[in-house]
């Protein structure tokens, strides 16, 4: 064997096999580093708090716009459908379903009228105790004629009469609610709406996406809405780098030891991100809330109770998985640079900077 060959192989005797540190113990040093710093991170992470809350109480706003705009229209047309049952089964005729079959099928509707009628009767009752004499005749009249309604024969009749009255009802907050969704969105004074018809839309109605998912959620986002989200993105992103920068600067000599140490420039930069994604997620679900709980409350004022009846879950849990999504892939990203600049020092330089 020559000496040129002998060299080298002796060499890499000397040195030894380098022991990578698994992704375990990264995650345990980096929770580590969290715990003693934990409040000072999250001051320096505040940024994404913040970032973050703006961008779910944009979202949630737009989810709560989108469920006032959808969700009206929707239970309308299932009373519509509902009500052209009944009426066909009242003309009766070849593949209509029998009167069984309608009160099966919308028990729940006739349940309902049933105990308006019965709470009106009550109501009718008390009044008898102290009416007058004319006052009582006429109680006893609209009393039988509210009973006659409750006879089994005529519960398609009253079936028909209460999704009517439904309707309508729903039709007149739909009004109301679309009058101020177009004074939220144009700034300006709600216009008295208009009576739904067939051939008109209501006046005021933001236009129904016809696609699913995010593309009817960033249909309902207004072109300020969406150059605020992009807004709050960027400074969430920056916030991240000068925080993740800031970190590596107050760490110097603990990097300088830990290479001194024997670690490697992977095991820095692994420790670095996994420390930025565990307070970027911590900073995200704080943000989360944050920005929940200021969106709806502010909105709750605007819209009164219709917020709590047409909101879907699902919308919210859809905005609150995307801003989670963001806030952690932004705290990974913006990490990537700076942990590479702490995993290129030299640990002779970093051990002589002064903290």
């Amino acid at each position: 064997m020559s000496e040129a060959q002998a060299g080298p192989r002796n060499a890499q005797a000397r040195i030894g096999k380098q022991i990578m540190l698994p992704w375990s113990k990264a995650l345990e040093i980096a929770l580590k580093s969290i715990k003693v710093r934990f409040w000072r991170s999250m001051i320096t992470m505040s940024s994404i708090i913040l970032a973050i809350a703006f961008l779910m109480s944009i979202w949630t706003s737009t989810a709560i716009t989108m469920a006032l705009s959808l969700g009206p229209q929707r239970e309308i047309d299932g009373i519509k459908a509902r009500l052209g049952v009944v009426r066909e089964a009242l003309k009766g005729g070849a593949g209509t379903r029998s009167k069984a079959e309608v009160e099966e099928l919308y028990a729940d509707d006739l349940a309902e009228a049933q105990y308006l009628k019965r709470a009106a009767i009550r109501e009718k009752q008390k009044a008898l105790k102290s009416a007058t004499t004319d006052e009582a005749k006429k109680l006893r009249s609209e009393i039988a004629a509210l009973e006659a309604e409750l006879e089994s024969a005529k519960s398609l009749e009253l079936l028909q009469g209460h999704l009517v009255a439904l309707r309508t009802v729903r039709e007149a907050e739909k009004g109301r609610l679309d009058a101020i969704l177009q004074q939220e969105r144009a700034g300006s004074e709600p216009k008295e709406a208009e009576a739904p018809s067939k051939d008109k839309p209501t006046s005021g109605a933001p236009v129904q996406a016809s696609v699913g998912g995010l593309g009817t959620f960033l249909d309902f986002m207004t072109p300020t809405d969406k150059w605020l989200a992009v807004l709050a993105l960027l400074v969430c992103f920056v916030g991240i780098v000068n925080a993740m920068f800031m970190t590596v600067q107050e760490r110097f000599r603990e990097i300088g030891t830990m290479k001194c140490l024997g670690a490697l420039d992977a095991f820095i930069v692994k420790l670095f991100l996994i420390e930025s994604a565990l307070l970027g997620f911590i900073g995200t679900l704080a943000g989360i809330f944050i920005g929940f709980l200021l969106s709806s409350v502010r909105q709750w004022l605007v819209y009164g109770g219709a917020t709590w009846t047409y909101l879907s879950l699902g919308s919210i849990l859809f905005a609150a998985l995307m801003a989670a999504l963001v806030g952690l892939v932004l705290s990974i990203l913006a990490a990537i640079f700076p942990a590479h600049k702490a995993a290129r020092m030299e640990p002779v330089a970093a051990m002589r900077i002064e903290e």
